[in-house]
């Protein structure tokens, strides 16, 4: 399997919140919200976030119909970076912006900083030789 790109798509309970926080916040491009949906590009991934009713829509569901939902933070979203100090950053505006950063941690080589959004969703940030090499080889 070779997908020419991925999307995630998570449920939140608020997108107006979610915008702020990833467009204010982190600084992630974006149109804004159009029908409860709120899309971002990185590389190599689509990122939407549907508010929680029309996420279910989505799965045929409707009304007050019982569907579990993941926990938050059931699902980690990994990024790797090219320095402890870009991780730091991001940590930081997450705070910032209304989310939950966790203390940095070094760990086998790596340097792993972790955060969650409004919502729970949950991010790990990643540094090592590896992803400083691969940063510095796309400048």
């Amino acid at each position: 399997m070779k997908p020419l790109t991925t999307v995630l798509s998570l449920p939140v309970s608020n997108p107006e919140v979610t915008l702020t926080f990833y467009r204010d916040g982190l600084g992630l491009d974006t149109e804004g919200i159009d029908e409860g949906i709120v899309a971002f590009e990185l590389p190599n991934l689509s990122l939407f976030f549907i508010e929680t009713n029309e996420y279910l829509s989505y799965l045929g569901y409707s009304g007050n119909a019982e569907l579990p939902i993941p926990a938050p933070g059931a699902t980690i979203i990994s990024c790797a970076f090219g320095s402890p100090e870009e991780i730091d950053d991001i940590l930081r505006r997450a705070e910032f912006a209304g989310g939950r950063a966790y203390p940095p941690v070094n760990e086998d080589g790596s340097y792993m900083g972790y955060f969650s959004d409004p919502d729970g969703h949950i991010w790990e940030l990643v540094a090592n030789a590896t992803t400083a090499q691969a940063a510095a080889a796309q400048v």
